[in-house]
């Protein structure tokens, strides 16, 4: 009997999780904490309006 080439074969079920994502996240995550942990020892100069008692 000839195999049917319309028919697909039967692949085993991937199980193991995709970390490459995860890792990519991660990186982001420690190059946000790199630039703002300076800002947090310094702080930054806000000038806030003065405030007008309600008559």
């Amino acid at each position: 009997m000839k195999p049917n080439p319309y028919r697909r074969e039967k692949k085993a079920l991937n199980a193991e999780m995709n970390v490459v994502p995860y890792i990519d996240v991660m990186l982001v995550l420690l190059v946000i904490f790199m630039v703002t942990a300076p800002m947090l020892i310094t702080g930054v100069d806000v000038d806030l309006p003065k405030s007008k008692p309600i008559p």
